[in-house]
Protein backbone atom coordinates (compact mmCIF):
# COMPACT_ATOMS: atom_id res chain seq x y z
CA UNK A 1 0.00 0.00 0.00
CA UNK A 2 2.80 2.36 0.86
CA UNK A 3 4.36 1.73 -2.51
CA UNK A 4 1.04 2.30 -4.27
CA UNK A 5 0.55 5.54 -2.40
CA UNK A 6 4.11 6.63 -3.24
CA UNK A 7 3.62 5.94 -6.90
CA UNK A 8 0.25 7.58 -6.88
CA UNK A 9 1.70 10.87 -5.75
CA UNK A 10 3.99 11.13 -8.78
CA UNK A 11 3.02 12.97 -11.95
CA UNK A 12 1.93 10.44 -14.59
CA UNK A 13 3.27 12.71 -17.35
CA UNK A 14 6.74 12.40 -15.86
CA UNK A 15 6.64 8.58 -16.03
CA UNK A 16 7.75 6.54 -19.02
CA UNK A 17 6.66 3.06 -20.02
CA UNK A 18 9.04 1.41 -17.54
CA UNK A 19 7.78 3.40 -14.56
CA UNK A 20 10.85 5.65 -14.32
CA UNK A 21 10.71 9.40 -14.12
CA UNK A 22 11.75 11.23 -17.25
CA UNK A 23 14.78 13.43 -17.05
CA UNK A 24 14.02 17.09 -17.43
CA UNK A 25 15.65 18.63 -20.51
CA UNK A 26 18.83 20.54 -19.87
CA UNK A 27 18.21 24.28 -19.82
CA UNK A 28 19.77 26.25 -22.60
CA UNK A 29 22.39 28.71 -21.56
CA UNK A 30 20.77 31.41 -23.67
CA UNK A 31 17.52 31.01 -21.71
CA UNK A 32 19.39 31.34 -18.41
CA UNK A 33 21.13 34.48 -19.69
CA UNK A 34 17.76 36.01 -20.57
CA UNK A 35 16.41 35.16 -17.11
CA UNK A 36 19.40 36.83 -15.46
CA UNK A 37 18.95 39.92 -17.61
CA UNK A 38 15.31 40.09 -16.49
CA UNK A 39 16.50 39.90 -12.88
CA UNK A 40 18.98 42.67 -13.61
CA UNK A 41 16.20 44.90 -14.93
CA UNK A 42 14.14 44.20 -11.81
CA UNK A 43 17.08 45.16 -9.61
CA UNK A 44 17.50 48.39 -11.54
CA UNK A 45 13.88 49.30 -10.92
CA UNK A 46 14.18 48.53 -7.20
CA UNK A 47 17.32 50.64 -6.96
CA UNK A 48 15.59 53.62 -8.54
CA UNK A 49 12.61 53.16 -6.21
CA UNK A 50 14.84 53.03 -3.11
CA UNK A 51 16.79 56.09 -4.25
CA UNK A 52 13.50 58.00 -4.49
CA UNK A 53 12.48 56.78 -1.02
CA UNK A 54 15.84 57.83 0.42
CA UNK A 55 15.53 61.28 -1.10
CA UNK A 56 11.98 61.63 0.20
CA UNK A 57 13.02 60.55 3.73
CA UNK A 58 15.87 63.06 3.74
CA UNK A 59 13.55 65.87 2.68
CA UNK A 60 11.00 64.86 5.29
CA UNK A 61 13.71 64.82 8.00
CA UNK A 62 14.69 68.37 7.04
CA UNK A 63 11.08 69.42 7.13
CA UNK A 64 10.48 67.94 10.60
CA UNK A 65 13.73 69.50 11.81
CA UNK A 66 12.54 72.94 10.70
CA UNK A 67 9.30 72.26 12.55
CA UNK A 68 11.32 71.51 15.69
CA UNK A 69 9.96 67.96 15.64
CA UNK A 70 13.14 66.16 16.55
CA UNK A 71 11.56 62.74 17.08
CA UNK A 72 9.92 62.72 13.65
CA UNK A 73 13.14 63.96 12.00
CA UNK A 74 15.14 61.15 13.60
CA UNK A 75 12.54 58.63 12.46
CA UNK A 76 12.87 59.82 8.86
CA UNK A 77 16.65 59.54 9.09
CA UNK A 78 16.25 55.97 10.33
CA UNK A 79 14.05 55.23 7.32
CA UNK A 80 16.67 56.82 5.08
CA UNK A 81 19.39 54.59 6.60
CA UNK A 82 17.20 51.53 6.14
CA UNK A 83 16.64 52.37 2.46
CA UNK A 84 20.37 53.06 2.04
CA UNK A 85 21.30 49.69 3.53
CA UNK A 86 18.84 47.90 1.31
CA UNK A 87 20.13 49.84 -1.71
CA UNK A 88 23.70 48.79 -0.98
CA UNK A 89 22.54 45.18 -0.85
CA UNK A 90 20.89 45.62 -4.24
CA UNK A 91 24.11 47.07 -5.62
CA UNK A 92 25.95 43.94 -4.54
CA UNK A 93 23.27 41.69 -6.02
CA UNK A 94 23.28 43.52 -9.31
CA UNK A 95 27.09 43.30 -9.50
CA UNK A 96 26.90 39.54 -8.96
CA UNK A 97 24.20 39.21 -11.61
CA UNK A 98 26.22 41.21 -14.14
CA UNK A 99 29.33 39.11 -13.49
CA UNK A 100 27.31 35.92 -13.90
CA UNK A 101 25.77 37.18 -17.13
CA UNK A 102 29.20 38.10 -18.48
CA UNK A 103 30.62 34.68 -17.56
CA UNK A 104 27.68 32.84 -19.10
CA UNK A 105 27.94 34.86 -22.31
CA UNK A 106 31.64 33.99 -22.55
CA UNK A 107 30.84 30.33 -21.97
CA UNK A 108 28.05 30.41 -24.57
CA UNK A 109 30.36 32.03 -27.11
CA UNK A 110 33.11 29.50 -26.40
CA UNK A 111 30.61 26.67 -26.57
CA UNK A 112 29.52 27.71 -30.05
CA UNK A 113 33.12 27.92 -31.19
CA UNK A 114 33.93 24.56 -29.61
CA UNK A 115 30.98 22.97 -31.40
CA UNK A 116 32.14 24.45 -34.70
CA UNK A 117 35.68 23.24 -34.10
CA UNK A 118 34.38 19.82 -33.19
CA UNK A 119 32.26 19.66 -36.34
CA UNK A 120 35.24 20.76 -38.43
CA UNK A 121 37.45 18.15 -36.78
CA UNK A 122 34.88 15.41 -37.47
CA UNK A 123 34.57 16.51 -41.10
CA UNK A 124 38.36 16.51 -41.46
CA UNK A 125 38.60 13.07 -39.87
CA UNK A 126 35.93 11.73 -42.20
CA UNK A 127 37.68 13.20 -45.24
CA UNK A 128 41.02 11.77 -44.19
CA UNK A 129 39.48 8.33 -43.77
CA UNK A 130 38.25 8.50 -47.35
CA UNK A 131 41.75 9.34 -48.60
CA UNK A 132 44.52 6.76 -48.26
CA UNK A 133 48.08 8.04 -48.07
CA UNK A 134 49.35 5.12 -50.13
CA UNK A 135 46.80 5.91 -52.83
CA UNK A 136 47.92 9.54 -52.85
CA UNK A 137 51.57 8.53 -53.25
CA UNK A 138 50.65 6.13 -56.03
CA UNK A 139 48.63 8.87 -57.74
CA UNK A 140 51.55 11.32 -57.56
CA UNK A 141 53.91 8.67 -58.98
CA UNK A 142 51.52 8.08 -61.87
CA UNK A 143 51.31 11.80 -62.55
CA UNK A 144 55.11 12.17 -62.55
CA UNK A 145 55.42 9.19 -64.92
CA UNK A 146 52.86 10.65 -67.31
CA UNK A 147 54.63 14.03 -67.26
CA UNK A 148 57.96 12.35 -68.05
CA UNK A 149 56.39 10.48 -70.94
CA UNK A 150 54.93 13.71 -72.28
CA UNK A 151 58.38 15.35 -72.15
CA UNK A 152 59.91 12.43 -74.05
CA UNK A 153 57.20 12.67 -76.70
CA UNK A 154 57.90 16.39 -77.06
CA UNK A 155 61.62 15.81 -77.50
CA UNK A 156 60.95 13.09 -80.06
CA UNK A 157 58.62 15.36 -82.03
CA UNK A 158 61.28 18.10 -82.01
CA UNK A 159 63.88 15.98 -83.81
CA UNK A 160 64.81 16.72 -87.44
CA UNK A 161 63.16 14.42 -89.94
CA UNK A 162 65.56 12.66 -92.36
CA UNK A 163 69.17 11.50 -92.19
CA UNK A 164 70.86 14.16 -94.43
CA UNK A 165 73.79 15.70 -92.59
CA UNK A 166 75.00 19.16 -93.62
CA UNK A 167 78.52 20.36 -92.82
CA UNK A 168 78.43 23.65 -90.93
CA UNK A 169 81.79 24.74 -92.37
CA UNK A 170 80.36 24.61 -95.91
CA UNK A 171 77.42 26.70 -94.76
CA UNK A 172 79.76 29.28 -93.20
CA UNK A 173 81.79 29.54 -96.42
CA UNK A 174 78.62 29.99 -98.48
CA UNK A 175 77.47 32.68 -96.07
CA UNK A 176 80.81 34.50 -96.39
CA UNK A 177 80.53 34.43 -100.21
CA UNK A 178 77.05 35.87 -100.06
CA UNK A 179 78.28 38.67 -97.81
CA UNK A 180 81.15 39.48 -100.21
CA UNK A 181 78.78 39.57 -103.19
CA UNK A 182 76.50 41.90 -101.31
CA UNK A 183 79.41 44.24 -100.47
CA UNK A 184 80.51 44.34 -104.15
CA UNK A 185 76.98 45.15 -105.26
CA UNK A 186 76.79 47.99 -102.76
CA UNK A 187 80.13 49.38 -103.95
CA UNK A 188 78.93 49.38 -107.58
CA UNK A 189 75.74 51.16 -106.66
CA UNK A 190 77.56 53.82 -104.61
CA UNK A 191 77.88 57.37 -106.20
CA UNK A 192 81.18 58.36 -107.92
CA UNK A 193 83.82 60.03 -105.84
CA UNK A 194 84.40 63.75 -106.44
CA UNK A 195 87.49 63.02 -108.65
CA UNK A 196 85.77 64.08 -111.86
CA UNK A 197 84.78 67.33 -110.27
CA UNK A 198 88.44 68.04 -109.60
CA UNK A 199 89.27 67.30 -113.25
CA UNK A 200 86.54 69.65 -114.43
CA UNK A 201 87.85 72.37 -112.20
CA UNK A 202 91.38 71.88 -113.54
CA UNK A 203 90.10 71.96 -117.13
CA UNK A 204 88.15 75.15 -116.49
CA UNK A 205 91.18 76.80 -114.91
CA UNK A 206 93.31 75.87 -118.00
CA UNK A 207 90.65 77.35 -120.27
CA UNK A 208 90.67 80.61 -118.34
CA UNK A 209 94.48 80.77 -118.43
CA UNK A 210 94.50 80.21 -122.23
CA UNK A 211 91.97 82.98 -122.77
CA UNK A 212 94.03 85.31 -120.63
CA UNK A 213 97.20 84.49 -122.63
CA UNK A 214 95.44 85.14 -125.95
CA UNK A 215 94.03 88.42 -124.71
CA UNK A 216 97.47 89.44 -123.50
CA UNK A 217 99.01 88.71 -126.95
CA UNK A 218 96.29 90.67 -128.67
CA UNK A 219 96.79 93.55 -126.30
CA UNK A 220 100.55 93.50 -126.93
CA UNK A 221 100.08 93.67 -130.73
CA UNK A 222 100.61 97.14 -132.37
CA UNK A 223 97.48 99.16 -132.47
CA UNK A 224 95.98 99.77 -135.91
CA UNK A 225 95.38 103.30 -137.14
CA UNK A 226 92.19 104.83 -136.00
CA UNK A 227 89.35 104.23 -138.37
CA UNK A 228 85.71 104.69 -138.40
CA UNK A 229 83.55 103.22 -135.67
CA UNK A 230 82.14 100.58 -138.01
CA UNK A 231 85.63 99.39 -138.88
CA UNK A 232 86.56 99.20 -135.20
CA UNK A 233 83.48 97.10 -134.48
CA UNK A 234 84.32 94.81 -137.38
CA UNK A 235 87.86 94.33 -136.15
CA UNK A 236 86.58 93.65 -132.63
CA UNK A 237 84.21 90.97 -133.93
CA UNK A 238 87.03 89.49 -135.99
CA UNK A 239 89.27 89.30 -132.94
CA UNK A 240 86.52 87.61 -130.92
CA UNK A 241 85.97 85.09 -133.72
CA UNK A 242 89.70 84.33 -133.86
CA UNK A 243 89.76 83.90 -130.09
CA UNK A 244 86.84 81.47 -130.17
CA UNK A 245 88.49 79.48 -132.99
CA UNK A 246 91.73 79.19 -131.05
CA UNK A 247 90.01 78.06 -127.87
CA UNK A 248 87.95 75.54 -129.85
CA UNK A 249 91.09 74.15 -131.46
CA UNK A 250 92.66 73.74 -128.03
CA UNK A 251 89.60 71.80 -126.88
CA UNK A 252 89.07 74.23 -124.02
Amino acid sequence: RCESRATGTQNPAAMNLFGRAKKAPKPKISERINELKEAQEMLDKQEKHLEKQMDAARKEALKKSRQKNKKAAIFQLKRKKMFEKRLNQLYGQRENVERLINAMEVVAFNKVNIEKLKAGKEALTSAIKEVDVDNVNELMDDINEQVSMADEIGEAMGQTVGSDEIDEEDLEKELEELQNEEMEAEMLQAPDLPISEGKVEVKESKKVEAKEDILAELAAAPAAPSARPKKQKTEKKKQDAELDAVTASLGI
